[in-house]
């Protein structure tokens, strides 16, 4: 079996106009042109918002996560610190976390990529090939 990347990612979200802005506004992706709850398809990256029905939806797993492939982490650092952000690594378990506050930073704590939480606490992972855990053996676009 071949794979060409992610299909899409689900994420649970309490209100799709405040999601759409995060993922639209500070990350960059391009809403589907019919659906506004569907992002990303043509950078292939493709997110598929769901407005949650019910309170108490647990965001909060770290295995629900997407990741996306960027072409260098400083970029995204400072991208996500100019939106007040709050980004961070993390160990392989996700039981310790080091926040990242200036682009400066080194970013070479854990699995050596960087997650940020959106504004309904879905955790979102970015992974640049050649770094980190993900080092020699990520074929990425880049």
């Amino acid at each position: 079996m071949k794979f060409g990347g992610i299909q899409h990612a689900s994420m649970r979200v309490a209100d799709l106009d405040r999601a759409r802005e995060f993922y639209i506004g500070v990350l960059g992706l391009e809403p589907h042109p019919e659906r506004p709850n569907w992002l990303g398809h043509a950078q292939g990256c493709p997110i598929h918002l769901i407005e949650r029905t019910k309170v108490g939806d647990d965001t909060d797993d770290p295995a629900r996560h997407i990741a996306l492939r960027v072409e260098r982490l400083e970029d995204v650092v400072l991208i996500l610190l100019n939106h007040r952000c709050e980004p961070f690594q993390s160990d392989v378990l996700q039981s310790e976390h080091r926040p990242i506050t200036s682009p400066g930073q080194p970013l070479d704590f854990g699995l050596g990529t960087v997650f940020v939480r959106d504004p309904d606490g879905n955790l979102i992972e970015f992974v640049e090939q050649g770094r980190g855990i993900f080092g020699k053996h990520d074929p990425g676009p880049f």
